[in-house]
């Protein structure tokens, strides 16, 4: 009874992440340290739900929601999870963010060295008018480092198709299906006990155009509290070669927040 039970609350878990996100936004880098973190754990179901918000009022009345679930499921000699993300900002009553994604990815070892992976992705950002985009992909990972117990460096290499549809005002909708490389090292330590850190970068890459590209950066240091709950700093840095017209290059974003793991 008990297992169907655990069971049950595995499945609406995942089923919570998809409704949470199925609409959803926010780039590729999602192989980050807490990816490599599940991976050395033992087999079995790892999920964790983080929640984060800001509040301003007076002169200027602002709302910031954000939440993040993940459901990892971790075999002998694979790795599979899915990944939900969905923001929303209001400020004097009108929105000025709103995206989300769901993002899906099983990793296949192949040796201590080297892994194989393959991906899935749906996202929108109305800031950025993006409406929808669709990837998939995969590649290979190299462990640079397998032996470090306090440092891990690891090297991606890949290709993605692209489908996107941009909304904008001045030039109506905008459907584009491209082939990207996608690069990305990662990194991930433990500073302390209780503190540790990691980043993703990414270089994401028109197949035949070089103007064309993406860098996409996430980097977090987590403190533990408790066994099961922790204080998150994250930084997100995309930036675009090519973005649509009206858009700026860049976008920054800084959050804080608590995760809970079970």
């Amino acid at each position: 009874m008990h297992d169907f039970q655990r069971q049950g609350a595995r499945l609406f878990l995942v089923t919570f992440c998809l409704a949470l996100c199925g609409a959803a936004s926010a780039q590729v880098n999602i192989f980050t340290g807490e990816t490599m973190k599940q991976m050395r754990l033992e087999p079995g179901w790892y999920n964790s739900v983080s929640l984060d918000s800001t509040y301003l009022a007076g002169n200027t009345e602002l709302l910031t929601l954000r939440a993040r679930c993940r459901s990892d499921y971790l075999a002998r000699t694979y790795h599979g999870f899915v990944f939900g993300s969905l923001q929303l900002g209001r400020k004097s009553g009108t929105f000025f963010t709103n995206k989300g994604m769901i993002h899906g990815r099983i990793i296949r070892g192949l040796t201590r060295h080297i892994s194989l992976e393959a991906f899935v992705q749906k996202q929108f950002n109305t800031s950025i008018l993006l409406s929808d985009r669709n990837l998939a992909g995969g590649g290979a990972r190299f462990a640079v480092m397998p032996s470090n117990p306090r440092l891990h460096l690891y090297l991606g290499i890949g290709a993605m198709w692209e489908h996107e549809r941009l909304n904008a005002a001045n030039a109506g909708e905008m459907n584009t299906r491209i082939v990207r490389a996608t690069n990305y090292i990662n990194w991930n330590g433990q500073l302390a006990e209780r503190i540790t850190t990691s980043a993703t970068g990414y270089y994401q890459v028109h197949a035949k155009r070089i103007a064309d590209y993406r860098l996409l950066f996430e980097g977090n240091v987590t403190f533990r509290l408790t066994t099961r709950l922790a204080f998150p700093l994250r930084l997100n840095f995309r930036y675009d070669g090519e973005p649509p017209t009206g858009i700026e290059k860049y976008d920054v974003e800084i959050f804080n927040g608590l995760r809970y793991t079970f």
